[in-house]
């Protein structure tokens, strides 16, 4: 994928601390993010959440008002979002415990700027695949929805205007090549006729 072509990212990073915001301000990659939020704590991060979708959230624990576990899963499962979760070394592995069945990410401290960049590329790349793979679902849905179309149509013709189910696809065919129309339009545009 040319860098061009790279799709723009939202991020959220929650942190109490003035210097793990610059620092997970500094590891985003500046071309793949077309908006940035910082909340100081969970509460404000919940707000920030109800009002849009974020694609990625990264959480230093402990934040001020909480640990910061369930932010990472209400915003994993309510709000699809991938998450990285930063955790103390003492519990990281109470938080992967906690944290993977909800395909949360976590790290431990310290963190500098390179690791957690490394980390946030890994969330991109998971990211991407996810769009790619809705990307090909929806096309798969639109393709679905049209051959429901064109067979509902065929159904009509075969019904009301007594052709073979051969010469109903003809048909269809034939009008969307005369007419520049696609397959789709042209079943539509047949069952509005004879509906």
């Amino acid at each position: 994928m040319a860098k061009s072509d790279l799709r723009q990212y939202s991020v959220l990073i929650v942190s109490g601390t003035e210097q793990f915001n610059m620092i997970a301000s500094g590891a985003l990659p500046g071309n793949r993010f077309s908006v940035k939020e910082i909340r100081k704590s969970a509460s404000m991060a919940r707000r920030e959440l109800l009002d849009r979708d974020y694609d990625i959230v990264i959480i230093q624990t402990p934040l001020p008002d909480e640990l910061g576990i369930e932010l990472a899963i209400d915003a994993a499962v309510k709000h699809s979002a991938l998450c990285l979760l930063v955790t103390p070394a003492e519990i990281f592995d109470e938080a992967v415990d906690n944290l993977v069945d909800y395909g949360v990410f976590v790290m431990s401290k310290p963190v500098d700027k390179m690791r957690l960049g490394r980390g946030i590329k890994h969330l991109l790349a998971v990211r991407d695949k996810i769009e790619e793979e809705r990307r090909k679902s929806r096309k798969l849905e639109e393709k679905l929805a049209e051959e429901k179309l064109v067979s509902r149509a065929k159904c009509l013709l075969i019904e009301k205007k007594h052709m073979t189910e051969e010469e109903a696809h003809r048909f269809i065919v034939k009008q969307a090549m005369d007419l520049s129309l696609s397959k789709k339009r042209v079943a539509e545009n047949a069952i509005d006729d004879l509906d």
